[in-house]
């Protein structure tokens, strides 16, 4: 189950928006901003595309994890930082709590990603 965070770094380092949502079921809901719910790939592609263009690796590490059957509660330290590709200083991190669901093929996916967690 852990191994979802990895999986995401290795999307994220990829570049491709696309590529990154495939780690989410179909109408999962990502949290870029408190409060601004997205949901769907449609709407989730370019709030990838987003953190992607400033050109930076993502790190990732699994705090608690959290599994009951076939959905998981993670809880993950994260961060974004260095120059961007356009010259300005990136420092993001946050503390993400996410759902996950094992699908049927055996592998995790995001339900809910809240890369901010419990900000208000």
């Amino acid at each position: 189950m852990t191994d979802l965070s990895a999986r995401y770094c290795a999307a994220f380092a990829e570049g491709s928006g696309a590529l990154l949502d495939r780690l989410y079921e179909p109408d999962a809901i990502l949290v870029p901003r408190p409060g601004t719910p997205l949901i769907g790939a449609a709407q989730r592609i370019p709030a990838h595309e987003h953190l992607l263009g400033f050109g930076l690796p993502i790190t990732a590490t699994a705090r608690h994890t959290y599994v009951a059957g076939d959905i998981a509660l993670l809880v993950v330290d994260w961060s974004i930082a260095g120059t961007s590709r356009s010259g300005h200083p990136i420092d993001l991190r946050g503390t993400a709590a996410d759902v996950a669901r094992r699908g049927a093929d055996g592998q995790w996916r995001y339900v809910i990603d809240n890369p901010f967690g419990t900000a208000p």
